[in-house]
């Protein structure tokens, strides 16, 4: 069993999990290794997947209607450390719990770091929903977030804003900026969100990925 608190000056995030304490400061936007999570009290999570080009309609052998030119596909493996456990049904362990269906479960932040082929591509940090009441958020607009990185002497550039493929901007107000030379997005309002990117290539649907991990139906399964 896990307990997370927010604690110190810093705001650093403490997690207690198998007498392992988790005193990593996730805002700080440093790269992190998949081994230095898992002794951090992280739980690992992994499904595997295909992505790639589908056959055009638009091109057709003439004779028996297949395609000619072959799909192309390649197979990955996606890998997830979350601070939110497994959920047990019938003995039998599953998936994270489904955070946003269990609100009530979840005290302090939920953070998650997504691997595709052991290589991090991002990180999401966030207050649980509808909890507010009993939730300390650290960003409550733009001058906070820049504020608490002046403070840490880490370097913070504001940038401006695109619009990402499949991203939802009715969560709330979305800010952009460099820090730590990697890009951050924050939603601020409603689940308070924080997502890294540590690729320069952006997929552009990171939140939607973030809601897949934790769906109750949720794909991934539980390593340790």
């Amino acid at each position: 069993m896990k307990i997370i608190a927010i604690t110190s000056s810093l705001i650093a995030l403490s997690l207690i999990s198998c007498g392992k304490r988790d005193t990593i400061n996730h805002y700080l936007n440093e790269k992190i290794t998949q081994g230095a999570l898992s002794n951090s009290g992280f739980y690992k999570y992994t499904r595997d997947g295909s992505e790639g080009i589908v056959d055009s309609l638009n091109n057709l052998n003439l004779e028996n209607g297949d395609p000619t030119i072959s799909s192309k596909f390649t197979n990955y493996t996606m890998t997830v450390y979350s601070n939110i456990p497994p959920v047990i049904k019938k003995g039998i362990t599953k998936g994270p719990i489904p955070v946003f269906k269990n609100k009530s479960k979840i005290e302090g932040k939920i953070i998650t770091y997504f691997f595709r082929n052991d290589i991090l591509e991002f990180k999401s940090i966030i207050s649980p929903p509808t909890i507010e009441k009993v939730q300390i958020k650290l960003f409550k607009n733009k001058e906070d977030i820049k504020n608490y990185y002046n403070n840490l002497k880490i370097p913070i550039k504001e940038i401006s804003l695109e619009k990402l493929r499949n991203h939802n901007d009715s969560i709330g107000l979305r800010a952009k900026f460099i820090i730590n030379n990697y890009e951050s997005c924050f939603y601020l309002s409603n689940g308070n969100e924080m997502i890294t990117y540590y690729l320069n290539k952006k997929r552009g649907n990171e939140d939607m990925l973030v809601w897949d991990f934790y769906n109750e139906n949720s794909s991934y399964k539980f390593i340790e």
